[in-house]
């Protein structure tokens, strides 16, 4: 088993707890990503992992992004099961995933994809928590993983429309997960 592959797992899990904590009231409350609700960010949880599904099974993206419809946690853990299923075969961590983030940023391998989505995940993660009023707490190996591969990205694309916002200097003696977030825009 790969360090991402690993690493996807564990941001999986940890947002599949965080969703299972998630009252159905927090599904119209606004979350940290500027004009998304609660439903949102479970949504684009649930194309991320749609989209590894995807390219792990046919190397291409998905032609359409799943809705979480009237019971998220049955479309996630479907969609959950499956793309994990998909990543448990010989030699699926090395295929190639065409141009997943656009032809600026090229094909990659499966294991390289899952690096990353695992890292979007885990900040989604913290923001459906947060929207939910739940534990925020991000596992700590993984702060270190998921700084390390938004750090990856240049500024003019991390800080594009729809992405994310200006760093936050974080406050002197600031937790990892806190220097993560303000690094992300995010106030912890």
């Amino acid at each position: 088993m790969s360090v991402n592959l690993r690493n996807y797992i564990k941001s999986v899990y940890g947002f599949d707890h965080v969703l299972r904590l998630t009252p159905e009231k927090a599904l119209t409350r606004k979350s940290p990503c500027v004009g998304w609700t609660g439903k949102d960010v479970i949504e684009h949880a649930i194309g991320g992992v749609k989209m590894v599904q995807s390219f792990a099974t046919t190397g291409k993206g998905p032609k359409t992004l799943p809705k979480v419809g009237a019971d998220p946690l049955v479309a996630w853990s479907k969609l959950r099961d499956a793309t994990l299923e998909a990543l448990d075969h010989p030699g699926a961590l090395q295929a190639v995933a065409q141009d997943p983030f656009g032809p600026d940023f090229g094909p990659m391998s499966i294991d390289d994809l899952i690096g990353f989505m695992g890292a979007d995940l885990v900040v989604h993660t913290w923001d459906l928590a947060r929207t939910a009023k739940v534990d925020e707490r991000i596992d700590p190996g993984l702060i270190k993983v998921t700084l390390a591969a938004w750090k990856t990205l240049p500024d003019e694309a991390l800080r594009s429309p729809g992405m994310c916002g200006p760093a936050i200097k974080p406050e002197k003696g600031a937790s990892a997960q806190t220097r993560m977030l303000n690094f992300l825009g995010r106030a912890a």
